[in-house]
Order: structure tokens, then sequence, then C-alpha cells
């Protein structure tokens, strides 16, 4: 399922297998890192407060166009910005 976080008048979207987990990834040190370099409210932030929500069916699309973009990248998870 894909799940979206608000920061900062962007909606940022990643896949996760279930809402406990885009939690888990929302919440991380690490993906709080990642969007610290372009939100402004992130920066020098240790966790994200931001609580994921799923995707509207126009951020499912944008974010399969961009992760269809990347495949073959290799990371962990795939952040698109979709709105």
């Amino acid at each position: 399922m894909i799940y979206v976080i608000d920061v900062d008048h962007m909606s940022l979207a990643f896949a996760a297998s279930s809402k406990i987990q885009a939690a888990e990834i929302a919440g991380s040190p690490r993906f709080a890192r990642a969007i610290g370099r372009s939100c402004r409210d992130r920066r020098g932030a240790k966790t994200s407060s931001h609580q994921p929500r799923v995707a509207t069916v126009r951020e499912r699309v944008a974010f399969h166009d961009m992760s269809a973009e990347f495949a073959g990248a290799a990371a962990d998870i795939l952040v698109a910005r979709v709105g």
C-alpha cells in the first residue's frame, strides 16, 4: 500500500506493507534525516512526528509513475513527492 505524509506544503509518498510499518518508517530517524534535507521544519530532527495516511488515487498514480522511473535503483525505500 502507498502512504503519504504532508510536510512543508509537500506530500511525500512511500510504500509500506501496513499502517504499522508506515508509522515505523515515518517515525524513524533515517526517514527524518532524509526528509530533513528538503523540509524546513525537520531541520535537526531526530524523528518525524508526521502521521502517514493512505494515499489518494492521484497520489498513488504519481508514486507509481515515479517508482517506474527508478525501478532499477538500489534503494531501501523510494520516497516520491506527489503533491
